[in-house]
């Protein structure tokens, strides 16, 4: 290919990611994540490829369509980069519950403060936590009352709080569930929920 005077360039390779579903992953946490009929704040880590975001989209299906735990609230998807629900010509492709609006292909910061304004959504969830913009958007949804869905990458608690920019929201105990991933024999696991606190509630799930 060659783009005006730049050296010309040739694909070497391609990398195609299909997002796809995994009905009823949440189904062991989804109890550990409510306090009192309340959805807590959520904060889903692990290293690249141990399904954060598989686990984040059946958690938003959920929550959007109802549980045990509690009723079925609105939610509103920032899908930046249309990994979570998958969207063909702005359709969802994967269920991601009936009371979920989905913006995608949007920056994450400029998309919380668009949903916010236009859906008043209950519950904001957002893929892939990266910049201090996206905490400050962040900031700006839970002075509004909403709940938080959100993941990061990480391979443990210990070095989630290493993260400089992400400071602000663990000084001010902003998450109220932690939910570290891992993988075993291919498949993902949550290895443990930790508190507000980083108290381990659960292991193994």
């Amino acid at each position: 290919m060659v783009f005006g005077h730049a050296v010309q360039q040739y694909i070497s390779s391609l990398h195609i990611r299909i997002a796809h579903e995994a009905r009823g992953a949440a189904a062991p946490v989804l109890p550990w994540l409510y306090d009192g009929g309340r959805l807590e704040n959520v904060l889903i880590l692990s290293p690249p490829g141990c399904g954060k975001t598989t686990l984040l989209r059946d958690i938003i299906r959920m929550v959007s369509d109802g549980n045990d735990c509690a009723q079925g609230q609105t939610v509103g998807v920032v899908d930046e980069r249309s990994e979570i629900a998958g969207c063909f010509q702005g359709i969802p492709r994967n269920d991601v519950g009936k009371r979920t609006d989905v913006l995608d292909g949007c920056p994450k910061g400029e998309g919380m403060m668009m949903l916010l304004r236009s859906m008043a959504p209950r519950v904001m969830a957002v893929d892939e936590l990266g910049s201090q913009e996206d905490v400050g958007a962040l900031e700006q949804v839970l002075k509004c009352g909403c709940s938080v869905l959100a993941t990061i990458h990480g391979s443990s608690y210990e070095e989630l709080c290493q993260k400089r920019f992400l400071q602000p929201l663990l000084e001010g105990h902003v998450f109220g569930r932690f939910l570290v991933l891992g993988k075993r024999d291919g498949k993902f696991v949550v290895e443990q929920v930790r508190d507000s606190d980083g108290r381990i509630l659960a292991e193994g799930l």
